[in-house]
């Protein structure tokens, strides 16, 4: 999705409210602030031991002057905000300036850190102590102007500055607070005419200087506006606000690299300086440099918590570096400090339609990106890009559709394919089970498959025996038959009694002359064969008529054919 250039903060655009200008001096030197090595050669305001000091123990150590303990108490709260307490800072800077009024950078610092933790109340009337004690202080009247803008209370503000001008008509620090709220206004006039009254008291003052370059440069006289901040860079070349402003100036002269570096300067020169660290930090996300980008901007919201506009820089950074939920959080953290900044709904719309939010499907993360538009344009918004992007996100959210249906159809497809699947290797087990099962039956009953393999040998070569299994059987019934009766004998006087059968060893006795008769049928030569079952013999038995003849059994005779007809002798 294409991704909307961001708009660079300004500090204080036209007709609109600036963002926190949060000046915490206590690193910087100079000759209105007390350092720590000033206390060299003071008094040590701790009492001795009484059991270390003897006898002079008892009297009582006098009590360090005022200055030095406002010192002291000034040392300490710097300590205790570089260690992040600022609750515990707050009150040693208060003690500081309580103790030694004319350390105007207590009451400063006291104020700065209370706007931070949200005491507006409390910084307002830290600045007005400042003032109080030093009207030229021109530091504590532009935070005091800046930050009755925010609250809507310009005009008081505005009355509060005449009236300190009335009593000290040559002091500085009002008309460089009033030229504050002028430039707030959109007042350019005005606030070229304070600015040049603040310069006409005091020529090197800086403050003045940049309030002037800042009109011109409102005014599109960036050449001028760039001379004059070169001449404040002359008087004081490490006061950040001079880069600052130089950064804007080269900007609308169309030198981005020069910018960037001056951005880059001033963000140096101070840390806890967060306008300077916004901005540079608002130019690396505009060149793709994320990681740099969020550290200049989480600088800058620890600054000064309470700028949405620095909420909303860093929401970009981090939707540059995809990280959606971070993302998200400074964006809403944006709309909840200032529930009017419609760029909060733009923002959201155009991280939602590119970033991925785990856990929403893309139809509605898309969905909610159109809402965000919606929005953005009812609060008043307005973008020529916007008819496209709700384009590309309907023609996404199109897409998107069409691919879920073709997921479920697929998934269709491969559960049915997994179940068809699932069928034949159940079936394929079954066979396979069936198979072993049998398998196993067999080789646990050897005696019925031997009796199966007879039976099938048997059933192969039943054809080809048939004939000698026939003439075996009769063989054996002519065998066992009794001999004949002899009323069957007289019966038929005309045959000769058959020989008794002998066994295959011994030699057949020779055959005497019978009368002519009839010959017996020809029979073919029987070899030596496996008798037949038992009961094939009885079978034979019952089909001869009980009492009749027995038929007789063909002679065997070594030496011939049975049934050979024989010459005599």
């Amino acid at each position: 999705m294409p991704r909307r250039a961001r708009t660079f903060r300004v500090a204080l655009p036209a007709g609109a409210v600036p963002p926190a200008l949060a000046l915490l001096l206590s690193a910087c030197a100079g000759p209105q602030r007390p350092a720590t090595a000033e206390r060299a050669g003071a008094p040590d305001s701790t009492p001795a031991s009484p059991s270390a000091a003897g006898p002079a123990a008892a009297a009582v150590a006098p009590e360090a002057p005022p200055a030095t303990r406002g010192r002291d108490a000034f040392a300490e709260g710097v300590r205790l905000q570089a260690s992040g307490d600022l609750a515990a800072a707050v009150v040693a800077f208060d003690r500081a300036a309580a103790t030694a009024p004319e350390l105007v950078w207590a009451s400063f610092d006291a104020g700065v850190l209370r706007e931070r933790l949200g005491d507006d109340d409390g910084a307002r009337a830290a600045y007005d102590r400042a003032l109080d004690a030093s009207p030229a202080f021109g530091p504590a009247a532009q935070n005091l102007a800046r930050l009755e803008l925010r609250r809507g209370r310009g005009e008081e503000a505005e009355k509060d500055l005449r009236a300190r001008l009335e009593r000290t008509p040559d002091a500085v620090g009002p008309r460089i607070g009033l030229a504050e709220l002028h430039l707030g206004a959109g007042r350019l006039e005005l606030a070229e005419e304070e600015s040049r009254r603040a310069l006409k008291a005091d020529e090197r003052n800086v403050a003045a200087m940049v309030s002037l370059a800042t009109v011109y440069h409102r005014k599109k006289r960036h050449e001028l506006a760039k001379m004059v901040l070169e001449n404040a860079r002359q008087v004081d070349g490490r006061d950040p606000s001079i880069w600052n402003r130089l950064g804007f100036v080269e900007l609308a002269l169309g030198n981005r690299p020069q910018a960037l570096e001056d951005f880059r300067t001033a963000a140096a020169l101070r840390p806890d300086y967060p306008e300077a660290h916004a901005n540079y930090g608002a130019m690396l996300a505009d060149a793709e440099d994320y990681a740099a980008a969020v550290s200049e901007l989480e600088l800058a919201a620890r600054y000064a918590p309470r700028s949405a506009a620095i909420w909303l820089d860093l929401g970009n950074a981090y939707r540059g570096q995809k990280e959606f939920a971070k993302a998200e959080e400074a964006y809403r953290k944006a709309g909840d400090l200032d529930p009017g900044a419609v760029e909060v709904s733009f923002d959201l719309a155009v991280l939602y339609l590119d970033g991925d939010k785990p856990g929403l499907a893309a139809a509605a993360r898309l969905e909610q990106a159109i809402a965000y538009f919606d929005a953005y344009e009812a609060k008043g918004g307005k973008d020529a890009k916007i008819a496209e992007y709700r384009k590309d996100a309907g023609r996404a959210i199109d897409r998107e559709k069409k691919r879920l249906a073709r997921e479920e159809k697929d998934r269709l497809r491969k559960e049915a394919e997994a179940r068809k699947k699932a069928e034949e290797s159940r079936k394929e087990a079954e066979a396979q089970a069936r198979r072993e099962a049998e398998e196993s039956r067999v080789a646990n009953e050897p005696a019925a498959g031997q009796h199966g393999g007879r039976r099938s040998t048997w059933r192969t070569t039943a054809p080809r025996n048939a004939a000698e299994e026939e003439q075996a059987r009769r063989s054996e019934e002519a065998a066992k038959a009794p001999a004949p009766a002899p009323a069957a004998l007289e019966a038929a006087p005309e045959t000769a009694p058959a020989p008794a059968a002998a066994p295959e060893t011994a030699p057949a006795p020779a055959p005497t002359a019978v009368p002519a008769a009839a010959p017996a049928p020809a029979a073919a030569a029987v070899p030596a064969v496996t008798p037949a079952p038992a009961g094939d013999a009885q079978a034979a038995r019952a089909e001869t008529p009980a009492g009749g003849p027995a038929l007789p059994a063909p002679s065997a005779s070594p030496g011939g054919t049975p049934g050979e007809e024989r010459g005599d002798r």
